[in-house]
């Protein structure tokens, strides 16, 4: 096959040659194109030649989507994965986010929408790559076993380094860049831990559902995800030996783990977020009945931006393996979120959250029923 030295290399997976074959017709003039018909071919594939975007299908003889996705972490961390299926559920869908997809589209695919995606995965994959690039740039000369030093200045030049994209008149980030550095940046930072992989990724899905029922405005939308994905990002000045402590915390363990709501706000002021962004950051673990910490908040003196965040990080943690437990089902999760909800949570949000869960597995469930139909 002949291949342009400058254009992203796309590998299509799927067994169907309708599908298959009308993918790589629509994407071959813009890009090098690689098929596989198998999830065995495509991890051969992806061993041999370097991919920037992989789309894969779910239900295939042999290996499973799911199983190739893994298989594909395995070998190649950083390539876009795409999911396109006509048989997906949602307990695949939260896999699939678990293993790192770029996105997930139901069959039959709409086309201008499926190169919109594809552009976009592309677009994250040299973002990523120069990210990358830097920060691995910064560990190598800031060699450390404890949390990192001048963290805040990690922060800011890694945003500047960055020369594709631009700070505005008054010295701020905007959000859009915001975003695509603290995805890159959770990704990153959750690769050092097979625990916590893709835990942010998971928070701002589940989220940034929440938000979309509550008609959140697109500003509003893309301040509760940056937080979403920084969350987080406090625990990096905390260590190991207390993030990932087997067995029971003792209660200064404990206080030292509740130091990283407002480490996260001290590493993050020299990129100069918005206040509504900061707060959600820094106010995800108050309690709806004011038993939260770090400040005490009760009620909607929490951002409503916090209190999203609270519920979706306490789905995943419970849902996700974590190595002093076992995770939990769905049913449980939701049973547990339940018994807290207006202790714990808010109540209203709760009642959302559970709807927007059932109305998933409800789409799912009519998606797969249309495909059999006209299978």
């Amino acid at each position: 096959m002949e291949t342009r030295i400058n254009a992203p290399n796309i590998l299509i997976v799927d067994d169907e040659i309708g599908p298959r074959e009308s993918l790589r017709m629509i994407l071959k003039p813009y890009y090098n194109i690689f098929t596989a018909e198998s999830g065995y071919a495509a991890i051969q594939m992806i061993q041999q030649v370097g991919l920037d975007v992989v789309t894969l299908d779910l239900k295939m003889p042999g290996i499973s989507g799911i199983d190739t996705l893994k298989e594909i972490r395995g070998v190649d961390q950083d390539v876009m994965v795409i999911i396109i299926t006509g048989y997906g559920t949602l307990q695949s869908a939260i896999e699939a986010i678990r293993y790192g997809v770029f996105d997930y589209i139901p069959k039959p695919f709409n086309v201008p929408e499926i190169m919109s995606i594809i552009d976009k995965a592309v677009q994250r994959r040299t973002l990523n790559q120069k990210i990358k690039s830097f920060l691995t740039n910064f560990y190598e000369s800031h060699p450390f076993k404890e949390p990192l030093p001048h963290f805040d200045v990690f922060l800011q030049n890694g945003l500047k380094a960055m020369l594709a994209y631009k700070w505005n008149d008054s010295g701020l980030c905007d959000n859009q860049t915001c975003l695509e550095f603290a995805k890159v940046l959770a990704y990153t930072l959750e690769e050092k831990d097979p625990y916590t992989s893709g835990h942010s990724e998971r928070v701002c899905y589940y989220s940034d559902f929440i938000c979309k029922r509550l008609s959140f405005e697109p500003k509003d939308r893309t301040e509760l995800q940056i937080a979403s994905y920084l969350h987080d990002i406090g625990k990096i000045g905390i260590s190991d030996r207390f993030i990932n402590k087997k067995g029971t915390l003792s209660s200064t363990d404990w206080a030292i783990i509740k130091q990283h709501s407002n480490k996260s706000i001290e590493l993050l002021a020299p990129l100069k977020l918005s206040s509504n962004i900061l707060s959600f950051i820094q106010h995800h673990h108050e309690h709806y009945d004011g038993t939260g910490y770090p400040d005490g908040l009760a009620g909607e003196q929490i951002s409503i931006g916090a209190r999203i965040i609270a519920i979706s990080d306490a789905y995943d943690s419970m849902t996700s393996n974590r190595p002093y437990r076992k995770p939990l089902s769905a049913e449980e999760a939701k049973s547990e979120l339940t018994k807290c909800s207006g202790k714990q949570f808010d109540p209203k949000l709760i009642t959302i959250f559970l709807d927007v869960l059932k109305e998933m597995e409800e789409i799912f469930l009519m998606k797969n029923h249309q495909n059999l139909l006209t299978a």
